[in-house]
């Protein structure tokens, strides 16, 4: 999204003057001739985006803006869902029935839509710094006055602001497109959106971890125990808002966003652009079926198996849970198949993960053991996420100029496809066949997938193709710099937590 020679943020300079590329022939040893170091990673002389990335370091400005992108996001997905996992409680104090939840759940995820289409644009002209902060701003103030619904409307209508939040996936993906170049931008994006998603899992957590807390006390009755519970989400928001726009960069130099092309066409460059369009009906099929799943998972495993309303919520936990590496296996996925066979890679890896995760939903609409649902909800959560990761593994290339609103058109898609499956839920007779339904029309969506064809589509694998997606290099910074032992770290802490989950309560 910058131009113009990269300069170097507020570091020590004789370590960064150091490994400036001096010419073509001046270059340390293993680097490329328009490259220079900043922050301990590989960036491209020109844009300043990095070619690489390293987890386990906070640098500016790549790094830093790596981290606080996903975690923002992260404290976003916690707010935003934090009504879920009490459900059963909020619908039994308020005397609501089942589709009253759902209609508060539609609105949750309708105002994100307008929020992320809005924020999109908004972004490429202030940057995702501050796009980011007012976004958690303002949803922190609805869900400090969460406690306070008295029926319906009140809780529809504190849902729909909260659900302007959702927004923030706008900012960590467009903050993540702006800092790395596109050879890695499928493996960033995935990372930084699944362990973002992940606090759809830790929502369940948190939220009935509060709750049975505020219940301990003599105090503290069933309605007292969720009303108080919001406050912690709510200053989470604060705080996540303070590291934003305080420890944050604005781009690659480390300096104050400029936006190259302040057209006023972007937004309707973007909307006309067909390729678009595509991308958000398939990430309708992926993320908003986890959006819904995300909002209904507790409420189907407390009516359909009978379960308590802690065990509901610990295993809808395993859903979201599976964020923490399912999202970067897709976009892992993505940039491989990127690096053997370029854009048709891409494609054929995301349709194969959504015809996958329409087959696993079905199947779990089936199940008629509560061990037996939890096991496919696994699978299903593993190809549903993966799916949402090789999505945004095409995004940086249909409309490079407006990265920012292609990540809110397509972001909004998820939630659109929320809405849409709320309200099919509306009009089956139970969860079991809505689920069954839904999946269905995911594996419609992923085989209409082969209609794709972005930025790279015609190149061969030999051929080249220029450009920043290729970067004219042998890949291998692609993946030298995601540490083996993290992947199967991640693997063990969500394959432990479902053992110990299933044991305990099954």
């Amino acid at each position: 999204m910058t131009q113009g020679d990269c300069e170097d943020p507020p570091q020590p300079s004789t370590a960064l003057a150091d490994s400036v590329i001096k010419g073509a022939g001046e270059t340390k040893a293993g680097q490329r001739a328009d490259t220079k170091t900043v922050g301990g990673l590989e960036c491209d002389g020109a844009s300043g985006k990095a070619r690489e990335y390293r987890i386990r370091s906070c640098a500016r400005p790549h790094m830093r803006a790596f981290h606080l992108a996903w975690i923002s996001f992260l404290t976003a997905f916690i707010a935003w869902f934090s009504f879920a996992p009490l459900g059963p409680a909020i619908k039994k104090s308020l005397r609501l029935s089942n589709e009253d939840i759902l209609i508060a759940n539609v609105a949750s995820v309708s105002s994100t839509v307008f929020a992320r289409f809005a924020i999109g644009p908004a972004m490429d002209i202030v940057g995702p710094r501050i796009g980011q902060c007012f976004i958690l701003l303002f949803a922190a103030i609805p869900t400090f006055f969460a406690g306070l619904v008295t029926n319906l409307a009140g809780l529809t209508t504190v849902r729909a602001l909260v659900g302007v939040v959702g927004a923030a996936f706008v900012g960590c993906q467009f903050w993540c497109s702006i800092m790395f170049t596109k050879e890695i931008s499928g493996t960033v994006n995935a990372i930084a959106g699944g362990w973002g998603n992940m606090g759809g899992g830790l929502t369940q957590i948190i939220m009935i971890g509060i709750y049975n807390m505020n219940l301990a006390s003599p105090s503290c009755d069933e309605e007292c125990a969720w009303r108080n519970a919001f406050y912690i989400p709510a200053f989470s928001l604060l705080a996540a808002a303070a590291l934003v726009f305080f420890l944050g960069d604005d781009s690659p130099k480390g300096d104050k966003y400029d936006a190259p092309n302040r057209r006023r066409s972007g937004v309707v460059d973007v909307a006309k652009n067909i390729q678009v369009w595509l991308l958000v009906i398939q990430y309708a099929a992926c993320f908003g079926v986890e959006l819904h799943v995300n909002n209904t998972a507790a409420l189907y495993y407390f009516n359909r198996f009978g379960v308590s309303l802690t065990t509901a919520a610990l295993v809808s936990s395993l859903f979201g849970l599976m964020n923490l590496f399912a999202r970067a296996w897709g976009g892992m996925l993505s940039d491989y198949c990127y690096q053997e066979w370029n854009m048709l890679g891409r494609k054929y890896a995301h349709i194969l993960l959504v015809i996958g995760e329409g087959i696993a939903l079905i199947a779990f609409s089936r199940m008629g053991t509560f061990v037996s649902a939890v096991c496919i909800m696994i699978i299903f959560s593993l190809l549903v996420q993966s799916a949402e990761g090789s999505t945004f593994g095409m995004v940086p290339y249909v409309d490079p100029k407006n990265t920012g609103g292609v990540c809110g058109f397509v972001g909004a898609g998820g939630n659109i496809g929320a809405v849409l499956w709320g309200v099919l839920f509306l009009f089956t007779p139970n969860f079991q066949d809505g689920y069954l339904y839904l999946g269905i029309l995911v594996f419609v969506i992923g085989i209409s997938g082969l209609l794709i064809k972005v930025g790279g589509w015609g190149e061969n694998k030999c051929g080249g193709g220029g450009g920043e997606g290729r970067g004219g290099g042998d890949g291998r910074d692609t993946y030298e710099s995601w540490d083996g032992e993290c992947v199967f770290l991640c693997i063990c802490i969500d394959y432990i937590y479902g053992c110990c989950i299933i044991y305990i309560y099954i």
